[in-house]
């Protein structure tokens, strides 16, 4: 849609800012004295006939019908009336009908080129052919001062004086100097054979100041005027034109200067009612004489109004685009007629917007209607004045509108405002002015914004129009007159409608409208709603009362309110530690063990993140740095900028902004508190706050508070796994109640794969954690794991402890990694071990044992996986075969021997069988069983490279001696050897144990090749088996003490099963010496 700036042209002086306003102030005095004396005190469109009828004129009919009418009967026409009485009463014009009657009665025929659409040319007079009277009955006197005494002023002595100067006043003196009427005689001698043209204008007020001269004035002035009209009426040439208002019209709004100008007439104080009481008499004379003989005409009807102010105002306007505008508001009104006055909608209302384009039709009526009615405003040149300056503001700022609206009359203009309040007698209601919509000093209030700015900043238009200024300053306007008749008054305020309909428009709708005038309950100081209208009032509202108690509140106040609130919105939960009041590293503790939250209050002005991330004071560092989340408003300055912030997010007046804001409506919540608490403290009455509108108010703002408090925090900090230091956004729904931002902030880190709950559990969750535990090694322990998701910043954070163990426990269900924990620190296999095919008990408590995880192939490659083999001593184990068999094939040794123990191999026995042989323990040979003759043995040092096959024969020792085949052996074979197994062995050891170490100090000097005390049964529970292989005789000395040990346990414990080997026998030794004579 088109602006008004793009199609309308205004004239040259509004533009240059050359423009003055009195211009519209003319009167008729003034151009009758630039006729008479060449001199003149106006501007030139007035003085200028020619500027006067192309430029400041309008034909409307009420003119021509004037003009054409007057001329006609100075022209000596009889079938026209030859008096007429201007009326007034909408649209003015009279002032500007006598002017132009004035510019023809003297310049006539050289007007013809700018008076054709206004008079038949032909009326035309001669220049100089018609006498000219233009009287102004607010300006001649009614008694002048010769010396000592005052004689008569008249207004039929100021007609002869105008008709011949002084010398034609001469002749009639005698009646022009009496306050009596004059007679014939006097009418012969004025006007006789002359074409005259004499106005007069404002007569009521003449009437009045006479009457209060002579007590019968006002009859003699009527006589006078009685006998004017029938002289004019009988003879031709003569045209009278004059202006009488109504008694109620001419001094219901001027009773002080009507009081003032009749008190000066007496020389005596006149009180208001006495001096509105003579005037009302004498007018009453007066225009029941002008009733009788005038015509009445009215020169500006109200469909005419707006052409004569476009005319007045603009060069060019494009009447076509006017339509088109006009088209867009009917579409707009008929969408919302149900909203609006019956008028909006039809289409006479649509032919008036064309017609008074730019203009609205609402702004022309209210300042015809409204504005027009105030004492000083001078009616229709009131309204120039002010649409004059509308225009030039509106070209000024290039204010692009639609159409010019009462909003859009710019009240921050002192010129403006001056013109508007001054003539209207509203300077009283300045306060409400800069209070409530926004003016001249409105920048001088605490704040230094108006209610309405604040409530654009509050909730701004989408297109960017103050509609809350704009639709409070229509309420504003609307009530600068009728206020003295208060509420019931129809001029004062407007409906709701009313306001919808004066203030919308494309692009600021309706219900936009009635959102801003639904706030002026809830912000307005001065406007109020009531008795169905809206209106502006002297009297405070209870808004005015809590700005009041607002401006006393104190600042730590306001801030203790918005922690109280944050604290109520932010409650502790059973996953988070929340902290309060965050603003230094030490407010947030350490080692909690569990996710903590820390809120920074809304007052703050800025936060050090990574300081209280990374740290618990100065010089100080955070351990559980992966277990601090930072919830920071949106009002909050972040230090740092932590990822490269974006510089407007974090723009210091943005955030000051912001700040305010909240701070405000903390301010209003702790106000209207404070009222409920003690109403009369305030001097208000407890019962205007039982209302259901304060009530209704009183819980919005609580829960606006507790709504923008809630979407202030908008963001939170914590330590990403990348690492760095990160923020996420939120939106909450705002209100009460801690869930949500639990919930968002905890879905926001699930989302981005930095908390880990219950519900990873998954396969590919479990995969992603196996490749962080196992980065650099394939063991940790549980503990050092919990550890790593408490401290470590590139590990995600952890929801509980308990997830941990779930998130274990699946693993190891899922063959992700295996679960154990060791016996001692010298075994080679756990004590506990679980994996897929031995998940982990739910009686084990995983993170209070000392259990680690292990990764598969980890596992794999320590052969934890592979079944358990019995410790079996395999040589003694093949000699306890061999000695119930005496001589065996290999493979039958074998077969006896894995029947008989699980676990092991058959390498592992050829293995031991090769060491027997080698060791001459056991004998060997290839061949039969008991062969015919004497085989190739094989033992000792024979049998270095010996390796048994399973068709080997072996025989022990005492079986070779038998068979007659050690007869040959070398002094090196026939070396004695010791060995005890079984019971022969436990038998020999049990009584010795507790003094081995003993022995050994005495002087026993044996090696010890193999000693087993295998299966000692506890007596509370377990086995314990002791092993010792190749022990010198000084490692037994060093064993003293484990000996003794061993013997005490002895002493309670069984002993199922034990061995001793001793190779190279020393007959001496006390050690042999006791194992032999057992």
């Amino acid at each position: 849609m088109q602006s008004v700036l793009d199609v309308c042209q205004p004239r040259r002086e509004i533009l240059a800012g050359t423009f003055n306003p009195e211009v519209f102030t003319a009167s008729l005095s003034p151009i009758i004295d630039f006729y008479r004396t060449g001199s003149g005190r106006l501007d030139d469109v007035y003085t200028d006939a020619r500027l006067f009828f192309s430029e400041a004129t309008y034909p409307t009919q009420g003119m021509r019908t004037t003009l054409n009418e007057v001329f006609a009967r100075i022209a000596g026409s009889f079938s026209v009336p030859a008096i007429h009485r201007l009326e007034t009463a909408f649209g003015g014009g009279k002032t500007h009908t006598l002017i132009a009657c004035t510019h023809i009665a003297f310049k006539g025929r050289q007007l013809q080129d700018v008076t054709a659409d206004l008079i038949d040319s032909s009326l035309l007079p001669e220049p100089g052919s018609v006498a000219v009277v233009g009287v102004s009955g607010d300006e001649i006197p009614v008694h002048k001062p010769q010396g000592t005494s005052l004689v008569p002023y008249t207004l039929w002595g100021e007609i002869a004086y105008q008709m011949g100067g002084e010398e034609l006043y001469s002749q009639v003196e005698a009646e022009a100097s009496s306050y009596a009427a004059p007679g014939k005689t006097y009418f012969d001698k004025v006007l006789g054979g002359r074409k005259a043209l004499i106005m007069l204008d404002e007569l009521a007020q003449y009437a009045a100041r006479l009457d209060a001269a002579r007590s019968d004035g006002a009859s003699q002035l009527s006589a006078f005027l009685m006998a004017l009209h029938g002289y004019a009426r009988n003879n031709p040439g003569i045209a009278i034109v004059l202006t009488l208002a109504s008694a109620s019209d001419a001094f219901a709004r001027q009773t002080e200067r009507l009081a003032q100008l009749i008190s000066q007439v007496r020389g005596e104080k006149v009180s208001e009612d006495d001096a509105l009481g003579i005037g009302e008499r004498a007018v009453r004379s007066v225009a029941s004489v002008v009733a009788r003989d005038a015509v009445q005409v009215i020169p500006v009807h109200g469909t005419e109004i707006s052409s004569v102010l476009a005319k007045r105002l603009f060069v060019s306007i494009d009447r076509q685009v006017a339509r088109a505008v006009a088209d867009e508001y009917m579409q707009m009104y008929r969408r919302n007629s149900e909203s609006l006055p019956d008028e909006a909608s039809s289409e006479d209302f649509r032919d008036r917007m064309v017609a008074t384009y730019p203009f609205h039709p609402t702004l022309v009526d209210f300042l015809n209607r409204k504005l027009a009615v105030a004492e000083n405003f001078q009616g229709t040149r009131g309204v120039l004045r002010v649409l004059a300056l509308a225009v030039r503001s509106l070209w000024e700022k290039k204010q692009a509108v639609p159409m010019i609206h009462a909003c859009h009359l710019d009240l921050r203009s002192d010129r403006v405002v001056n013109e508007i309040l001054g003539r209207t007698g509203s300077s009283d209601l300045m306060f409400v002015l800069n209070a409530d919509v926004g003016s001249v000093d409105t920048g001088s209030l605490e704040g230094r914004r108006s209610n309405a700015e604040m409530a654009d900043l509050r909730n701004p238009h989408p297109q960017g129009f103050p509609m809350y200024e704009y639709t409070w300053k229509t309420v504003f306007l609307h009530s600068l007159v009728g206020r003295s008749e208060g509420v019931e008054s129809n001029i004062l305020g407007l409906t709701e409608s009313e306001a919808l309909f004066a203030t919308s428009f494309p692009g600021l709708t309706p219900p936009q409208v009635r959102t801003a005038l639904e706030e002026i309950s809830a912000s307005a100081f001065y406007l109020r709603f009531d008795l169905g209208k809206y209106f502006a009032s002297e009297e405070p509202t209870i808004n005015s009362v809590l700005a009041r108690i607002r401006r006393s509140i104190r600042t730590e106040d306001v801030r203790a309110l918005l922690n109280g609130t944050a604290r109520k919105i932010i409650k502790g939960s059973g996953s988070f530690h929340v902290e309060h009041d965050v603003l230094l590293p030490e407010h947030v503790p350490d080692s909690k063990n569990r996710p903590i939250l820390g809120v920074v209050p809304p007052h703050a002005e800025s936060v050090d993140v990574e300081a209280i991330i990374t740290t618990v004071g100065s010089n100080r560092p955070r351990i559980q740095q992966n277990t601090v989340i930072l919830l920071v408003p949106e009002t909050v300055s972040v230090k740092k900028d932590i990822e490269q912030l974006e510089l407007h997010r974090e723009h210091p007046t943005r955030l000051s902004e912001a700040r305010q804001r909240l701070e405000e409506l903390a301010r209003q919540v702790r106000a209207i508190r404070l009222l409920v608490e003690d109403p009369q403290r305030y001097g208000v009455n407890p019962a205007h706050l039982e209302t259901s509108d304060f009530r209704q108010r009183q819980s919005e703002r609580e829960n606006a508070l507790l709504t923008q408090v809630a979407t202030a925090y908008t963001r939170f900090f914590y330590a990403s796994a990348s690492g760095s230091i990160i923020h996420r956004d939120i939106r909450t729904a705002g209100g009460e109640g801690g869930i949500p931002f639990f919930e968002l902030i905890r879905n926001t880190l699930i989302e981005n794969d930095e908390l880990l709950t219950s519900q990873h559990t998954t396969q590919a969750d479990l995969m992603n954690m196996q490749q962080l535990v196992f980065r650099h090694r394939d063991v940790i322990s549980l503990q050092d794991m919990l550890n790593n998701l408490y401290c470590l910043r590139n590990w995600p954070m952890l929801e509980s402890p308990e997830v941990l163990e779930q998130i274990v426990r699946a693993g190891v269900q899922k063959g992700v990694w295996c679960v154990f924990r060791m016996g001692g620190s010298t075994s080679d296999r756990p004590e506990e071990f679980y994996y897929e095919k031995n998940e982990v008990s739910m009686s084990v408590t995983l993170l209070k044992g000392d259990y680690s995880l292990i990764s598969v192939q980890g596992t794999k490659q320590r052969g934890w996986m592979d079944p358990v083999r019995p410790k079996v001593d395999l040589r003694r184990a093949i000699g306890e075969v061999m000695r119930h068999a005496s001589v065996a094939r290999v493979n039958d040794v074998i077969r006896i021997l894995m029947e008989r123990y699980e676990g092991i191999s058959d390498q592992d026995i050829l293995g031991a069988m090769q060491d027997l042989v080698k060791d001459s323990w056991l004998i060997a040979y290839r061949g039969e069983l008991e062969p015919l003759e004497k085989p190739q043995l094989m033992h000792g040092s024979d049998a270095d490279w010996y390796v048994p096959d399973d068709d080997d024969v072996l025989l022990t020792r005492d079986e070779a001696r038998r068979k007659g085949w050690l007869g040959e052996l070398g002094e090196e074979e026939r070396e004695e050897r010791l060995s005890f197994t079984g019971y022969e062995a436990v038998k020999r050891l049990k009584p010795l144990v507790h003094r081995l170490g003993a022995i050994y100090s005495r002087g026993a000097k044996t090696t010890i090749n193999g000693l087993g005390l295998d299966e000692i049964v506890l007596p509370d529970g377990g086995t314990l088996t002791v092993r010792l292989h190749e022990v010198t005789p000084q490692s037994m000395k060093a064993l003293e003490e484990l000996f003794e040990v061993l013997g005490a346990i002895l002493q309670y414990a069984e002993l199922r099963d034990g061995y001793i080997e001793i190779r190279a026998v020393d007959d001496g030794c006390p050690l042999v010496h006791e194992l032999k004579n057992e």
